[in-house]
C-alpha cells in the first residue's frame, strides 16, 4: 500500500465506538488464543477505551482506506520517546501493508522524536516480522504474560 492511499485521522471523542469495534474485532483471535484478559484490547471496555486515547500524554490515530475505517493506534508519548500502543487492523484488512504505511506517516508526524517503542507478542512472528520491516529491533527485554506467551520489547532510533 501507498502511504497516500492510507489516511491517518486523529482521534476525536466521536469515533469512540469506531475505535472500540476495530479493536474488539482486531484483536479477538489473540483473545481466543491465548485467553489473556488482563492484557489484551479485546477485553476494554469502552470506557476504558476513551480514557487511553483522551490522556494528555496520548494521541490517537484511526487509518482510513477504500472510504472505510480500517485500523487504529494509540501514541503514548513518555518525554522524548514515543510508545506505539494497542496497534489493531481490521482482519479483513490485515496484510496489506496497511500498519507499516500508518507508522510511516506518523512517525513523520512527529521530527523531534529520535526514539520510539513499542511491544508485541513475541509468538506472533507476522507482528515481529511487521515492526522489524520498519527499522524496530529487539531490546532483549521481555516479560512472560503466562505460560508460552511473552511481550517482546522493541526499540526503533532514528538518527
Amino acid at each position: 500500500m501507498h502511504d497516500t492511499e492510507l489516511k491517518v485521522i486523529p482521534f476525536t471523542d466521536k469515533y469512540l465506538d469506531t475505535v472500540y469495534d476495530i479493536q474488539r474485532e482486531a484483536y479477538f483471535t489473540l483473545f481466543i488464543k491465548y485467553n489473556d484478559i488482563d492484557t489484551n484490547p479485546y477485553c476494554e471496555s469502552k470506557e476504558v477505551v476513551l480514557a487511553k486515547y483522551t490522556r494528555h500524554d496520548t494521541d490517537g490515530y484511526l487509518f482510513m482506506s477504500e472510504n472505510a475505517f480500517v485500523g487504529c493506534v494509540r501514541i503514548v508519548k513518555e518525554g522524548a520517546i514515543c510508545r506505539v500502543s494497542a496497534l489493531a487492523v481490521l482482519p479483513e484488512f490485515q496484510n496489506r501493508g496497511i500498519a507499516q504505511s500508518a507508522l510511516r506517516q506518523i512517525e513523520s508526524y512527529y521530527p523531534e522524536i529520535k526514539v520510539w517503542r513499542l511491544d508485541t507478542i513475541g509468538q506472533e512472528r507476522g507482528n515481529c516480522r511487521l515492526y522489524e520491516k520498519l527499522g524496530y529491533k529487539k531490546t532483549g527485554t521481555e516479560r512472560t504474560l503466562k505460560d508460552g506467551v511473552s511481550l517482546v520489547d522493541y526499540i526503533k532510533e532514528i538518527n
